[in-house]
C-alpha cells in the first residue's frame, strides 16, 4: 500500500514538473516574439520619424507677415504679386558686330546669321579703320563705308584684349574714339560695350599683359562709357567663368577662345540681355 501510494505521489510530481516546464517554455517564446515585434516597431517608428522630419524640412514655413509680404493698406503681398512675364529676345537683323577673334567664333558659331559682322583675328582700335574685312552678304568694305551705306539698329563692339601691352590710356583713348565715330554714324543705333572675356588661370598665371587683372581693369574703364542711353555696357563673363572668375578650364582648348558649342550659348544670352536693357530704357 505504501509502496502504491508513493509512486502516485511520484507520478504526481512528475507531472506537475512537466507542467511548469511547458508553462514556461511558453512563456519565454512569448517573450522572444514580443520583443521582435517591438523591434520592428520601433524601425518603423524611426522610418516614419525621418520621414516626418524629411517633410517638415521641405514644407514651406508657416506664414508670417513682414513688412516685404503684407500691410495694412490692403496692397498685394510680394508672394501674390503676379510673375513678370518672360521677355522675348531681341532679333539681330538689325544688329552690327564689331570685334576680334572672339568675334569672328561669334559669326562662325553663334547662330546668329541675320547679323552682320565687321571682325577679324587681331583686330584692335588702332588698326580698325584702315582695314578692308569681308562682310557676309555685304562685301569688302571699311568700317567707314560699312557704317555710311547700312543702317542698324544695335551695333555690338569687343575689342581691347589684343592692345593689352600697349599704353593703356592710349588704349582708352582710341576706344573712345571709336564709340564717337560709330554713334556719329549710326546716331540712332544702341551702341553694346561688350566686356572683354576673361583668360584661363593658366593664362593669365603665364602671361604679362593679357591676364585678367588688366581684362578687369580695361572692362571697367570701358563700362564708365556706357550711358544707359544709347551706349550700354554688358558682360557675358559670368556664363562662362568658374568660382575665381578666370574662363573655365572645360570651355576652352586654349586658354582664350570657347569652344564652339559655347558661342550659341553666348548668343543666346545676348539677344536675351539686349531685350531686357531696351526695355528697361523705355520704362
Amino acid at each position: 500500500m505504501k509502496k502504491t501510494t508513493l509512486n502516485i505521489l511520484s507520478l504526481f510530481v512528475i507531472a506537475v514538473l512537466l507542467v511548469f516546464s511547458f508553462a514556461s517554455c511558453k512563456s519565454n517564446k512569448q517573450c522572444d516574439s514580443s520583443y521582435n515585434n517591438e523591434t520592428r516597431n520601433d524601425n518603423l517608428s524611426a522610418e516614419y520619424n525621418n520621414e516626418t522630419r524629411n517633410d517638415n524640412l521641405s514644407a514651406e514655413p508657416p506664414f508670417s507677415s513682414t513688412p516685404s509680404e503684407s500691410s495694412d493698406n490692403g496692397t498685394d503681398t510680394e508672394t501674390n504679386k503676379p510673375e513678370a512675364p518672360d521677355i522675348p529676345p531681341a532679333s539681330m537683323a538689325d544688329a552690327l558686330f564689331i570685334g576680334d577673334s572672339r568675334t569672328v567664333g561669334m559669326m562662325e558659331y553663334a547662330g546668329l546669321t541675320e547679323a552682320n559682322y565687321f571682325c577679324s583675328i587681331g583686330m584692335n582700335v588702332f588698326n580698325i579703320k584702315k582695314n578692308r574685312i569681308s562682310v557676309p552678304s555685304v562685301g569688302k568694305v571699311t568700317l567707314e563705308e560699312l557704317l555710311s551705306n547700312k543702317k542698324y539698329g544695335k551695333i555690338y563692339i569687343m575689342l581691347g584684349i589684343n592692345e593689352l601691352g600697349y599704353d593703356f590710356q592710349s588704349i582708352i583713348n582710341k576706344y573712345g574714339d571709336l564709340l564717337d565715330f560709330v554713334n556719329g554714324k549710326q546716331p540712332n543705333a544702341a551702341i553694346f560695350i561688350q566686356a572683354n572675356l576673361h583668360v584661363s588661370k593658366k593664362r593669365s598665371d603665364s602671361d604679362k599683359y593679357i591676364n585678367n587683372k588688366n581684362i578687369d581693369r580695361l572692362n571697367s574703364e570701358l563700362s564708365k562709357s556706357a550711358n544707359g542711353k544709347s551706349t550700354f555696357y554688358i558682360d557675358a563673363n559670368p556664363l562662362f567663368d568658374d568660382k575665381d572668375g578666370n574662363l573655365s578650364l572645360d570651355k576652352t582648348s586654349d586658354n582664350a577662345h570657347l569652344y564652339a558649342r559655347y558661342y550659341t550659348e553666348w548668343g543666346e544670352w545676348i539677344c536675351k540681355e539686349t531685350a531686357k536693357v531696351l526695355k528697361e530704357r523705355q520704362s
